[in-house]
């Protein structure tokens, strides 16, 4: 359910979901029905190279929950892996990154960067899935983290069993590395940054028992992509699906990991004098302009300028004079936990703007 903040309009959901179309363990209807229970505003399901369940009729509005649906597709190599929406199909199998990102681009579609830094061996059941093709730029945003990925990474032998049963405790939050590639990308044009909770629901053996490595209701109480719009959701499908899109494609989000705290009530806004500015905006000039941001409870705020922290401070609000044109951010932190990622704010002419 929507919680009007600052007079705008919060919505929750997550971001790529997998079924047994693929290499999901349950049915479309049964994720459908748990992302619900979960108070989930909309969900965005991504099985790999299929658009079946598309065809099949399976978008919609559910109670108060809009699904959309999409399809991730990869290279030859395993690698690449994309995760593409509104596409006309499913694009060649035997298409190279460059040509479905292209490919994306010209037909108006939506494509998000899926687990885009990935450090693991490439030996074993389940090797990284890297983006190798950064020369290519024609994407609309990348997962500055994902779940599965971080949770596979920080997997050991020796810690297998209660990284099984406790999954949500080992998330920490997006790495440096992708946070970089995102803000240096975002210089030259809006990316919008999501989180993908990656959702498969595997089961795995650990010793004599069968555990399921985030069942689709945990992964849906982890992490979370927030939009921000300034008119409610629609009740309509087609109108509410195309302010989802809307509000990615202009940057209009924020992340959080639920387990840390409901986000729904983050406030990150750009004031200049009777102008205010959220995350995807833009404000021409940066004289005179002040952040705040507020946080439904006390945490530790970096705000990050051009890629650079600024301030680091623990508190439940904080107000920051703009010196300076460029691209700013927050990060929210309890302890080494990551809660709370906003999407940036352009304030001023700088870098191609110049």
């Amino acid at each position: 359910m929507a919680n009007k903040i600052d007079g705008r309009y919060h919505y929750s959901g997550v971001v790529h979901i997998h079924t047994t179309e693929s290499d999901g363990t349950k049915p479309i209807e049964e994720v459908i029905q748990i992302g619900c229970r979960s108070g989930l505003d909309f969900m965005m399901f991504s099985d790999h190279m299929s658009l079946k369940h598309y065809e099949a009729g399976h978008e919609g509005i559910y109670g108060d929950t809009l699904v959309v649906i999409g399809y991730e597709h990869n290279d030859l190599d395993d690698n690449n892996h994309f995760l593409i929406f509104n596409s006309p199909s499913v694009y060649p199998y035997k298409s190279t990154a460059a040509e479905y990102v292209k490919a994306v681009c010209r037909d108006g579609a939506f494509g998000i960067v899926a687990h885009p830094i990935e450090h693991r061996s490439r030996e074993g059941k389940y090797p990284p899935y890297p983006w190798l093709e950064w020369g290519v730029d024609e994407f609309n945003g990348l997962e500055i983290w994902n779940q599965m990925s971080e949770w596979m990474e920080k997997l050991t032998p020796w810690n297998k069993l209660a990284m099984a049963f406790s999954p949500r405790k080992s998330m920490v939050g997006p790495t440096a590395e992708v946070l970089q590639i995102w803000d240096q990308l975002s210089l030259k044009r809006q990316y919008v940054g999501v989180t993908g909770v990656d959702a498969h629901a595997f089961p795995v053996k650990v010793g004599p028992l069968t555990v399921v490595i985030f069942p689709y209701k945990v992964h849906f109480k982890a992490l979370r992509t927030h939009i921000v719009l300034d008119e409610p959701l629609s009740s309509d499908f087609d109108t509410a699906r195309r302010q989802l899109f809307k509000a990615l494609a202009a940057c209009r989000v924020f992340c959080s990991n639920l387990r840390w705290g409901d986000a729904n009530e983050f406030v990150f806004r750009a004031i200049q004098g009777s102008k205010t500015a959220v995350s995807g905006d833009t404000l021409s000039e940066h004289e005179g302009v002040r952040l705040e941001i507020n946080l439904p409870s006390r945490a530790t705020i970096k705000l990050i300028g051009n890629g650079q922290e600024l301030v680091r401070t623990t508190t439940e609000s904080l107000e920051y004079s703009v010196g300076q044109p460029g691209l700013y951010r927050v990060e929210v932190w309890k302890g080494r936990r990551g809660w709370i990622f906003s999407n940036h704010i352009r304030i001023g002419q700088f870098g191609d703007d110049v």
